[in-house]
């Protein structure tokens, strides 16, 4: 967590707008303990780790109207970051995952963002095993357009762990290349209350894979 083109630990209330952070060898933002922070309108790209990390704690960060391009991977949202919005961000082309979610991370909103090309998956839910219900929970994804996500074995939305009470809504999710054995939206066999409506799903082997028993 020491390490980005710009670091910012223990900080409120900053604001980081139209900023390029480039071929770092670490994360493009980075801040943790930081509460209120305001990431508008900047272009991360081709860092080795992180477009953008808002991490340990940091509370109600809004990531809004970014550029996020060819990183590891484009939002990590890391540790008991809670009540924060991703808006209107182009996330494309990162290696790993487009958005990643986890460790507590709770009460999060990501609506109206692209999200292209990801190299293993566009929206991962983490499985996290360190603490009593320490999973993704009571997040909601809505209005975003997910497109071309992974290799042959692909997946748009992986929902992985006990993660629970998180409403999936007004998607589009595209392949628009063969179908292989690419799934739209994975739902893990230990998760629950997982709210899906009004999502467009095409493309893919398997618009949606329910794993849970029953």
């Amino acid at each position: 967590n020491y390490g980005g083109c710009i670091f910012l630990q223990d900080c409120n209330r900053y604001s980081i707008r139209g900023v390029t952070t480039r071929n770092y060898n670490g994360d493009g933002i980075s801040f943790q303990i930081c509460h209120d922070m305001f990431v508008d309108n900047c272009h991360s790209h081709d860092n080795v780790d992180l477009g953008v990390h808002p991490g340990s704690g940091s509370q109600r960060p809004l990531i809004r109207n970014n550029r996020l391009e060819r990183n590891n991977q484009g939002i990590f949202w890391c540790w008991g970051v809670k009540y924060g919005l991703a808006e209107g961000n182009r996330i494309s082309g990162n290696r790993a995952y487009g958005i990643s979610i986890g460790h507590c991370d709770t009460d999060n909103v990501m609506r109206n963002n692209v999200i292209t090309d990801s190299g293993k998956v566009g929206i991962l839910f983490r499985n996290d095993t360190r603490g009593n219900d320490f999973w993704a929970n009571r997040n909601l994804l809505e209005n975003n357009r997910i497109l071309n996500s992974g290799d042959e074995n692909g997946i748009a939305i992986d929902i992985t762990g006990q993660t629970k009470d998180v409403r999936i809504s007004n998607n589009e999710i595209v392949e628009t290349r063969d179908p292989m054995n690419r799934v739209g939206i994975r739902i893990g066999q230990d998760s629950s209350k997982i709210h899906l409506a009004g999502n467009q799903i095409k493309g893919f082997t398997q618009a949606i894979l329910d794993q849970r028993k029953g």
